[in-house]
């Protein structure tokens, strides 16, 4: 059986975080949290997981500094990385942040799972894989 794909979710809000893990649990994939950008980066690091949902505005290092060191390790450069702001242009911000994707707040939560899906073309594949008998 192949594992689900591990995404970490990095948001200082705790409600918009458990939100965000609770959807994403119930779409078959497993996830982690991170509080802040400098905890991401050492979560990262740790978990190697194989997406990122992050907060762009947060304590101690913002998501776009975040998004920054990962781009700059071999290990985690390619690692997508599904940003999510409150800032109203969120165009610029995908042009000006080494991110796969910027959804502005509020967010539909099935536009977080298309973005997702769509980052991870092996997902959907893996999961169905799970779902069916092996064959001997």
């Amino acid at each position: 059986m192949t594992e689900r794909p591990m995404i970490l979710v990095v948001e200082d809000d705790d409600a918009v975080a458990m939100m965000i893990q609770d959807y994403l649990s119930g779409h078959e994939y497993r996830t982690a949290r991170a509080a802040d950008g400098r905890e991401a980066v050492e979560t990262v690091q740790k978990l190697m997981p194989d997406l990122i949902v992050m907060d762009l505005m947060m304590p101690r290092l913002t998501g776009g500094e975040a998004a920054t060191a990962l781009r700059r390790d071999p290990l985690t450069e390619k690692i997508p990385i599904v940003a999510i702001s409150a800032v109203a242009d969120v165009t610029s911000i995908a042009e000006m942040l080494p991110l796969d994707e910027v959804l502005p707040k509020p967010f539909d939560l099935d536009d977080l799972v298309a973005a997702i899906e769509r980052l991870l073309p092996a997902a959907t594949d893996r999961l169905i894989d799970q779902s069916e008998p092996a064959t001997p």
